[in-house]
């Protein structure tokens, strides 16, 4: 019930919808009760041409109505019974219309809300979030979970207040009829509670499992998707398949046992109501056949009780969409109560424009229980190069991470131009930093999108300009629809190299003082590469740039490079002295050299 609590928030903006439906609720429960009540001057006033007994607490309007119909003849009262029976028809049906509009308009937005304010909490967490999360899982928690969320306001409210209501009015109807009948009725809802309760328990089991196997399918899809070359060129497709099959398979039996369980549910609450309702029919038939209960009150009895069958149904599966919905709730709760470890200040305030010095004051971080970085001590003054180097997981991508603060140093401390980074806000901060990285991220548009975003009111020079000094504009213009191509996923329709340089035209527009650059021309051939280190060149020029490369070539004319060896700097210097001095620097140039 907490993590239903902590949703209310995103239903509270559209309480009057669900206030509005519920009077429509309660309306076509009222019409349908009245509909029914029509047989009886149907029989016995109509087809009988007897008058109607009612009983001394029946409202004046109904006493009016009776007597009303008793001074017509036969052929009247039964006109007078259809016209009153399309209106009431023709109320019931537009409430039901309002009724399910209203709420599916609730749950729709509901679903909108829930899912744009998990989208926005996803971005303020901090990457060691996302590097120990399933992608397929998070996906899951922003559609199937949500889309659980969505089916328990439509069916699950609507049930518990619509068929709550039906049921109550029908089951008035047959207490005002004859009330030791009802109490038989009554005395059975125990024997139906009893595998409401039973089977609810292990359907919410099986919730929790149908929802973990469905966000294994989105991890198993994003995957294939994304690895669908090396699938391809490890002729892996049978491979794929078996697995993604085997996963299917999972869902498909947790789902199974979830119908089998629900629909037993349904089956044993209909036997029991009919049970009943033939008892009643044995009963109160024989009421009839002795003159104690006229035909139409006998018939008005046995609708009310079968029209009592459908609402007492579905409110029994009820539970168990209740248990299906305690789990994506649990889920989507989850995610929203965890916080990111990179959390901006309540005291922070904007930093500055960088003008002088970033300073590392005995930095250290780590992953889980292992440092990566270790006591890291460094100055770097504005319009500099900093060349980074080291063996694989030496740190380097991690140390240029607390930069921007992807992460925060578990000790020590950065300073820009004197001040804490941590003090300053991350909007700020971040926006002083340009990065491009060895994989260029491009979203699924436009070319010109891609280049001015982060500044969707860049003007069309602007951006012209980025690309022509990003060496892009020349192979953008020759693409099918110029700067309006889409890319594809990924970029996928481009070569790396022109994936490169418009991420570079991205980090032009944005004209940072402070330059990060990650392996950037490590994965492109001689001919690419020449024309991203041009572009890189002009994008360097009057900035305080952090470099990492395993090619010597990108860092031999950095003002200082430091080597990076289990964590801490381990030599620094120039290329030329380095390669005096450094046994390291001078194998890891080596290694290069020869391959």
């Amino acid at each position: 019930m907490k993590n239903y609590l902590k949703l209310l928030p995103f239903l509270k903006p559209h309480s009057g919808l669900i206030a509005a439906a519920f009077v429509f609720m309660l309306a076509t429960s009222l019409f349908e009760g009245v509909s029914l009540g029509m047989i009886v001057p149907l029989i016995d006033m109509v087809l009988l041409n007897k008058s109607v007994d009612l009983p001394e607490w029946a409202p004046s309007f109904l006493t009016s109505g009776v007597a009303f119909l008793d001074g017509m003849n036969p052929l009247s009262k039964l006109n007078a019974i259809v016209g009153v029976s399309i209106v009431l028809f023709v109320l019931k049906n537009l409430c039901i219309f309002f009724q399910k509009y209203l709420m599916n308009d609730v749950a729709m937005k509901f679903l909108r809300d829930t899912r744009n304010a998990l989208y926005r909490h996803y971005e303020t967490l901090s990457l060691d979030f996302f590097g120990g999360e399933k992608t397929g899982d998070m996906v899951s928690r922003m559609t199937s979970d949500v889309s659980v969320l969505h089916n328990t306001l439509v069916e699950g409210i609507t049930d518990l207040v619509y068929n709550s209501t039906r049921a109550l009015v029908f089951m008035l109807m047959a207490v005002l009829i004859d009330v030791r009948l009802a109490l038989v009725v009554l005395l059975l809802l125990p024997a139906i509670g009893y595998p409401v309760v039973r089977i609810g328990k292990a359907l919410r089991k099986l919730g929790v499992l149908a929802q973990q196997r469905m966000a294994d399918i989105n991890s198993h899809l994003i995957e294939t998707f994304q690895g669908i070359r090396i699938i391809k060129a490890f002729t892996a497709e049978e491979t794929a398949a078996a697995r993604f099959g085997k996963v299917n398979q999972e869902y498909y039996k947790a789902n199974i046992k979830t119908v089998k369980r629900r629909e037993a549910l349904g089956a044993i609450t209909e036997i029991i109501g009919v049970a009943a309702g033939l008892f009643v029919l044995e009963v109160g038939g024989r009421a009839v056949l002795s003159g104690q209960l006229s035909p139409g009150v006998f018939v008005l009895f046995i609708g009310s009780l079968m029209s009592l069958l459908p609402p007492v149904k579905k409110l029994s599966r009820l539970h168990s969409i209740h248990q299906h919905a305690v789990v994506a709730a649990k889920r989507i709760v989850s995610i929203l109560d965890v916080k990111s470890t990179v959390a901006e200040s309540p005291a922070a305030v904007d930093l500055p424009r960088f003008q002088k010095e970033i300073r590392f004051e005995d930095v250290w971080f780590k992953y889980q229980d292992q440092y990566i970085l270790q006591g890291i001590n460094l100055s770097i003054p504005a319009g500099r190069v900093l060349g980074i180097v080291g063996s694989s997981g030496a740190g380097k991508t991690t140390l240029l991470n607390l930069i921007p603060r992807f992460y925060d140093p578990v000790k020590g401390r950065i300073l820009i131009d004197g001040q804490d980074i941590r003090q300053a806000t991350l909007r700020s901060l971040r926006s002083q930093i340009g990065l491009v990285t060895q994989d260029p991220f491009l979203f699924n548009d436009t070319v010109r999108a891609n280049i001015s975003f982060g500044f969707p009111a860049a003007d069309e020079q602007a951006i012209v300009a980025a690309a022509k000094a990003a060496n892009a504009d020349s192979f953008i213009r020759n693409l099918p629809n110029g700067y309006d191509t889409v890319v594809g996923d990924l970029g996928n329709r481009l070569s790396g190299g022109e994936r490169q340089r418009i991420a570079i035209a991205r980090a032009i527009l944005k004209d940072p003082p402070i330059l990060i650059l990650d392996e950037a021309t490590s994965q492109l051939d001689s001919e690419s590469e020449l024309l991203v280190q041009e572009a890189l060149d002009r994008l360097m020029k009057g900035r305080t740039v952090f470099v990492i490369s395993h090619r010597f070539s990108a860092i031999r004319g950095a003002d200082q490079i430091i080597v990076l060896e289990g964590g801490r700097v381990v030599e620094s210097g120039r290329h030329e002295d380095l390669l005096k001095d450094s046994a390291i620097y001078k194998r890891l140039y080596e290694l290069q050299v020869a391959q």
